[in-house]
């Protein structure tokens, strides 16, 4: 019975192989079956969708192709480290192109970079020795514009899928002194005597609070990659639980800003603000975040990890432009649909016309830190319950005080409507959102 799963390299590497082209389709559509059981995440047995493994597939192949006809390798069954490290560089460096000339664009560069990524992923698996591969070039698809945004549902897997996201350094990788200091960390995670944690021990408490905490405080205040590199301890008030970016260190022209955060947010940062001082590569500096080479994060390399993410937790963004401002269109929208324009923009720190402000007046940190929790309610729920319409006119039960009540006045600084600014209606507030929204374009 023939396999309808079973996919056939391309003419082109059959005939460069010759005689290993069985062996090698074998291969392949083992890694094509790996994907497709448990290719997104290997140790809970998820899958990559069809349209992913597919795509990984087939550049797969088309690498072996670059491999046979640029390098003329002794072993042309297998692609190794060194032979990664030469393609991304040449596409990086527009060496390798497409048919017609062209080099290829980002958003292909990135492709071929992640099918690599998954490629070495499924030789660890299978074989145990196999040594994880990292590109050492990030490709972006360029800045913000026309970011597509999350919704409700996928904005609650990414956070879940970053939370789950394991970043500890390769043992190997590592210091004496910093093993000795990470080796506490997983003896803390695992519950076991320092002296009897191994290798394999730092694979299984391979998870680390660093890439929660930055999604999690990206999606309540909506950071840009400029202010995630700039991004420093002290920003982080844990009195008031609060992050605090002043006029100095804002990416943009904005006033000094008090953005809250709700209390699992601020608990996830407290946690990693502890546990990066067991990381060799934060003493001395007081940056918030760094990457795995141990400098701030660019746009570049916080899109793939976004994207890394959005694989994780089963989002499909091959078709959208899926880059870090999707999460600060995430928030902005999320806040306009869960409560009202003025928020988004205090907590955007946008600077919008003062007929704004007169309509709406400024709200609180603390009517902003409530909306946020509603948020993850209804992101959270959107993606358990299947029945659930996130948004539906009332998705979040609201408070049975009218808002407008007295006892609110004080915590909500809502001013008056003035209608001869903004009516209040469903097509004006939607349009102010968007142009709240497009002030960052």
């Amino acid at each position: 019975m023939t396999d309808k799963n079973r996919k056939s390299i391309t003419n082109e590497l059959a005939a460069a192989l010759g005689d290993e082209a069985n062996a090698v389709e074998n291969e392949l559509n083992a890694f094509h079956n790996w994907m497709r059981t448990k290719g997104k995440n290997p140790d809970r047995q998820k899958p990559l969708s069809d349209s992913i493994s597919t795509n990984y597939y087939r550049r797969i192949d088309q690498i072996f192709r670059f491999v046979i006809g640029r390098i003329e390798p002794a072993d042309a069954t297998v692609i190794t480290h060194d032979q990664a490290d030469l393609i991304v560089k040449w596409l990086d460096q527009n060496d390798i192109c497409q048919r017609n000339g062209d080099p290829y664009q980002e958003t292909s560069k990135r492709k071929f970079s992640n099918a690599l990524i998954k490629y070495f992923t499924w030789q660890h698996d299978q074989r145990g020795d196999a040594e994880q591969w990292r590109p050492r070039i990030s490709f972006s698809d360029g800045e913000h514009e026309n970011a597509d945004r999350l919704n409700f549902e996928e904005r609650w897997k990414v956070l879940q899928a970053a939370n789950e996201y394991g970043s500890l350094p390769s043992y190997y990788e590592t210091t004496e002194t910093e093993r000795e200091k990470i080796s506490s960390l997983v003896a803390q995670r695992l519950g076991k005597p320092k002296t009897e944690v191994t290798r394999k021990d730092w694979e299984r408490a391979d998870t680390s609070t660093k890439v929660g905490s930055l999604i999690a405080v990206t999606l309540e205040t909506g950071i840009i990659p400029i202010e995630v590199g700039r991004a420093r301890t002290d920003w982080y008030k844990s009195n008031r639980n609060i992050l605090k970016i002043t006029k100095d260190d804002a990416g943009k022209d904005r006033p000094t800003s008090e953005l809250p955060l709700t209390d699992a947010t601020g608990d996830l940062l407290s946690e990693w603000i502890q546990e990066r001082r067991h990381y060799e590569k934060y003493d001395g500096t007081n940056h918030l975040w760094l990457n795995r080479e141990g400098n701030p994060y660019n746009s570049k390399n916080l899109c793939y990890l976004l994207r890394r993410l959005c694989e994780e937790a089963g989002i499909d963004h091959e078709d959208r432009k899926i880059v870090w401002y999707s999460l600060r269109h995430n928030l902005g929208q999320s806040i306009e649909e869960t409560e009202d324009i003025s928020q988004a923009r205090d907590q955007l720190r946008h600077k919008y016309i003062e007929t704004t402000k007169q309509t709406y007046g400024e709200s609180t940190i603390e009517s902003r830190r409530h909306t946020l929790e509603q948020i993850t309610d209804v992101s959270q729920r959107a993606a358990e319950d299947p029945e659930f319409n996130p948004y539906a006119d009332d998705p979040v039960q609201p408070d049975p005080t009218p808002r407008n009540e007295s006892s609110h006045s004080s915590e909500h600084a809502h001013g008056d409507h003035i209608d001869v600014f903004i009516d209040d209606t469903q097509d004006d507030r939607v349009e102010i959102a968007r142009k709240i929204l497009s002030e960052e374009l």
